[in-house]
């Protein structure tokens, strides 16, 4: 798991990495890093940058998503077929639209009819892809999975298989450090949590949960949760944020896995006439907003998902597999950037 410190005030800040939607421009910056080595055998380390004598073999890339009808899908299948137009490489774009069976059967017409060179797949029900990967082992065409190998019943990469996956419960600690971390130097060690807790509903959650709750019990044995909602939105967050804190009106904290949820939660403290700057309020922290507020110490600090780096993290390892398609592929995870104040 790769986590990173971004400093805030007089510090480096990294740059916010996108909650879901991919750029245009994040995709083409990762293609150059693709055009530079798509023809380096696995085991060569990646080239720093990218020269104008490097190129890549023209290859066809297969992207599966769960559903076209998530507008950041769809964006990202967008931006991920004209930022490899620019490259030579031609994308084609399945939707299954949530259907297991449906993403079946277009993977294995482009396996089939050997339409494309490599696939990149997120999988609507994992284990209903292993029959698929199979079949793209034995053609030779390499696929990279949006999930991790325990959740397709394997022990790991194989040959011309890699995988991507989300580690909710370093999220989970990360979030709870941050917390602590705050609890310990603005509150003396006593927290009353509002928890703003994600509203996607996804797999990843329960983990994540049972994990920063566990990371708050031991880092911080005095505090505790007061409140648990699930805003949708900046709005919600802010009104029912409000609505806890005339249930638990000694609230000093309140922490989320987004900026949205956090800015809500930060104009309901303040509302309330509380100084936030005495309180421990943390949120996705990768917002413009959000690393403001960051940096003036109304937020105390957040945790995001990288999901810039990981692009290009799995546009890399495509490429790697192309140029070698029978070599073992690899695990990644996203990364993780943590927000916080800068120590003195």
């Amino acid at each position: 798991m790769t986590s990173k410190n971004a400093l805030v005030g007089g510090g480096t800040v990294l740059r916010r990495a996108r909650r879901k939607t991919i750029l245009a421009g994040v995709l083409v910056a990762a293609l150059a890093v693709l055009t530079a080595c798509a023809g380096t055998p696995a085991s060569a380390p990646t080239p720093a940058k990218t020269t104008a004598t490097q190129q890549h073999k023209p290859f066809r890339l297969g992207f599966s998503p769960l559903s076209l009808d998530i507008p950041e899908l769809q964006s990202t299948a967008t931006a991920l077929t004209k930022a490899g137009k620019a490259q030579g490489i031609t994308v084609s774009v399945a939707d299954p639209k949530f259907s297991p069976q449906t993403q079946v059967q277009q993977l294995m017409q482009w396996i089939n009819l050997k339409q494309v060179d490599a696939i990149w797949v997120v999988p609507v029900a994992p284990p209903a892809i292993v029959p698929v990967i199979a079949a793209a082992q034995a053609a030779k065409i390499p696929v990279l999975v949006d999930a991790t190998a325990q959740s397709l019943g394997m022990k790991g990469p194989e040959a011309g298989l890699s995988f991507s996956a989300t580690d909710f419960a370093a999220f989970g600690k990360d979030l709870g450090d941050v917390t602590n971390a705050c609890i310990a130097s603005r509150l003396g060690g006593s927290g009353k949590i509002i928890y703003l807790k994600d509203t996607t509903g996804h797999a990843g959650g329960p983990v994540m949960d049972a994990k920063l709750n566990a990371t708050i019990a031991s880092g911080s044995p005095s505090s505790s949760i007061v409140s648990t909602i699930a805003p949708a939105s900046q709005l919600l967050a802010q009104q029912q944020t409000q609505s806890a804190l005339q249930g638990q009106p000694s609230a000093n904290a309140a922490m989320s896995t987004n900026d949205e949820a956090a800015l809500g939660a930060l104009a309901a403290f303040q509302q309330a006439g509380k100084d936030p700057k005495k309180l421990c309020i943390i949120g996705g922290g990768g917002s413009p907003q959000g690393l403001a507020d960051i940096k003036a110490g109304t937020l105390y600090g957040g945790v995001v998902f990288n999901f810039q780096e990981d692009t290009e993290n799995n546009i890399r390892e495509i490429a790697t597999m192309v140029a070698n398609p029978t070599a073992t592929g690899r695990s990644l995870v996203i990364p993780i950037v943590v927000y916080q104040p800068k120590k003195k």
